[in-house]
Order: structure tokens, then sequence, then C-alpha cells
């Protein structure tokens, strides 16, 4: 990760830098002087800015290369009058550690030497005594700046790797948080239930035959089932088969079977088609549907469309709406704000929407209540 923004400072730095080193000497009058030395600059920051516009940011040997190379032709072409510029060798070099495998970080150094070692050649003076010291001098600086490089690259994958445990674990904590407080809402909603079936049970153990008690375990344990079904169902969702599931077919069928007295309205494009189990993504739909129903005053609308990536299906009311400070609780278990609610409605239509490659999400109905948007990717025909 570090790798490629490092490489992409580069490219972008060294353009900068040459560009200012072209203004720089132009200013002080040198292209003047060597005009040898500006149509190096020229040609280099050409080649740069291409390199810049065209390449990916994947790291290529090639562009240290070609640093080394340009600054051993402006030591050549000014050698003897501006023996500072050498200290740009150090910029490719330590890049180039920082950036490629540790067993070749000595590559550029030795390149750049050997280029060095040329320009001194060509001048002659490369086995004098004070070309020889000049030289290893500079190979000693080359090769501690590679060093230095290859050691922050070291720190920075350390660094990475132990960012990379914190958010591992700091997703499976967040797991484990979720699990324990899921488990410790269900262990509360199946309290109330058994309590009642203990009561009931103890009564008729006490020869109490009252109609009552008969009625209350038929409640208690049916609801009971429900709620075992409806957590088995927010569990495992996507193991069931899936089939073609026509959308349109499916909400007109939804919306016919609501006992409500509530306006409902449907809107329904035809060949909007997705891959599902039919008989589960009916159950999270009409789950958003029923909450709709039960939150609006007196009109719901249900409306189905698509485009060439998306299909999308709206379910809106003019209810009281969702105030903004619970939103990203509401698809959370046992989350309700309705008195005798469950909170597994939006639980699990959210789980088997999302199970299926589908994303949920609510905001605001322009009918001043609560507006959910279910958006499927479109099926290429």
């Amino acid at each position: 990760m570090y790798a490629a923004t490092f490489f992409n400072y580069y490219r972008i730095g060294r353009f900068i830098f040459a560009l200012a080193l072209l203004i720089g000497f132009q200013i002080a009058g040198l292209p003047y002087a060597i005009p040898s030395l500006r149509n190096i600059l020229v040609i280099y920051i050409f080649i740069v800015l291409l390199r810049l516009v065209v390449a990916t940011e994947k790291i290529n040997y090639f562009d240290f290369l070609l640093d080394i190379v340009f600054v051993s032709a402006m030591v050549h072409i000014s050698f003897g009058i501006y023996s500072y510029l050498t200290f740009i060798y150090l910029f490719p070099i330590f890049f180039s550690s920082v950036l490629i495998k540790t067993k070749k970080i000595f590559l550029f150094p030795l390149i750049a030497v050997i280029l060095y070692g040329a320009v001194y050649y060509h001048y002659g003076i490369l086995f004098q005594r004070e070309g020889m010291l000049t030289v290893s001098l500079h190979f000693l600086a080359f090769s501690l700046i590679a060093l230095a490089g290859d050691n922050l690259k070291t720190r920075l994958e350390q660094q990475e790797q132990y960012i990379t445990r914190l958010e591992e674990e700091k997703i499976k904590m967040q797991g484990f948080e979720r699990l324990y407080r899921v488990s410790a809402d269900l262990a509360h909603e199946l309290r109330n239930p058994l309590a009642s079936i203990s009561a009931a049970v103890q009564f008729l153990n006490e020869g109490k035959t009252d109609r009552e008690f008969i009625d209350m375990l038929i409640i208690e344990t049916n609801r009971l089932t429900s709620l075992v079904n409806d957590f088995l169902l927010l569990s495992r969702p996507a193991d069931a088969p899936k089939e073609d599931v026509d959308l349109s077919a499916m909400l007109k069928m939804l919306v016919t079977d609501q006992r409500s007295d509530k306006k409902i309205t449907l809107t329904a494009e035809a060949d909007a088609v997705i891959t599902a189990n039919r008989t589960i993504m009916e159950i999270a739909v009409n789950n958003i549907i029923k909450n709709a129903v039960e939150a609006s005053q007196t009109t719901v609308k249900v409306a189905l469309g698509r485009n060439a990536r998306e299909i999308d299906i709206d379910i809106e009311d003019d209810g009281p709406g969702i105030n903004e400070d619970v939103r990203d609780k509401i698809f959370e278990p046992f989350f309700t704000t309705k008195q005798n609610g469950t909170g597994l409605g939006l639980a699990i239509a959210y789980r088997i929407i999302t199970s299926f490659g589908g994303h949920i999400y609510v905001a605001a109905s322009q009918l001043g209540g609560a507006k959910f948007t279910i958006a499927f990717t479109a099926k290429k025909t």
C-alpha cells in the first residue's frame, strides 16, 4: 500500500524538482553559459511529464535508471564547475531502496558510481589519487543512503503489518461485541414468553385447567417458534437455492396481500429480474412494506424502476419518519421503536438483501415519512 503512494509522490516530486531546477538555472543565466545543460533538462522534463501522465502507479526500474542517467549527464556537462549536482544522485537511490526488494538495494548505487566513475574516466582523472578518493566516497555515500532507505522500508512494512493486525482485531472485537449484544437481546426476548409458559404450566400442574392458561401456552409457544424461525432466517439466508426472481410480479403479489385500510400504490416496470431465492426475498421485501404500512397514516408508495446498471425498489410512507440519530441502528437485530416489536423485521430484510448482493438505504420521504430503497445490480440481457 505504501509503495504505490511513495512511488506516486516520487514521480510528482521529481517533475517539480526538475522544473524548479530549470527555472533556477534560467534565472542564474546558466543555459547561456552551458546550452547543453538546458537541453538535457528540457528533454528530461518532457520524459518525466510523459511518465507522469501515461504511466501507471506500478513501480518500474526504468524511472530510477532514467534519473541516474540524467544526473550523470548533468555532472558530465558541468564537470569541474557545479560539483554540488552530484547530491541529486541521492534522491533516486534513496527512493529505489525504499521501493524495490532488499536484495537489489545496491543495484542503483552501483550503477550510479559506475556512471560517475565513467565521467572521471572521460576526463582522464579517475586513476588519480583525488579521483579515486572522490568516487570511493560517493559510493560509500550512495550505499549508506540505500541502507537508510531499506531500513525505512522495513519499518514501514512492520508498521503496515501492525496496522493491519489492529484493524483485524478491531473487526473481530466488533463482531464479538455484536454477538454479545444480540445474544443478550435474544435472551431477553426469550425470557418473557418462557416465564409465561412456566407460570401456565405451574397452574396446570396444580389442577387449574382454565382456558386462559391453555391460550397463554399456545400464544407464547407460537411467539417462541416465530422468534426462533426469525433468528434462523437472520443467520443463514444465503444457503437457500437461487433462481430468477421477477420483482415486478413479486411486488404485485405482496402489495395485493396487504390487509390494511391504508392506500398502497404500486408503480412497477417490467423486466426487472434478479438472482435470489424467491421465498426468502418475499419475506425481506414484505417486512419493509409491512413496516411502512404500520408506520403510515394514510399512504404507502411502492415503486420499481431500473436502468442499464441498477434495479431499485422504493418503499415510502407518510408516517412520522425515522429520526436521523437512529437511522444507523434500525437494521440491527432487536432494535425497535415499537412497543410490541421484536426488532428482527428490518434486520432480517437487511441480512437477506445484502446476502443476495443487494443494498438497502433509508432516507426521508417526500411524503413526510421514511423511504427505503433496495438496490440490485441489473442483470445483463
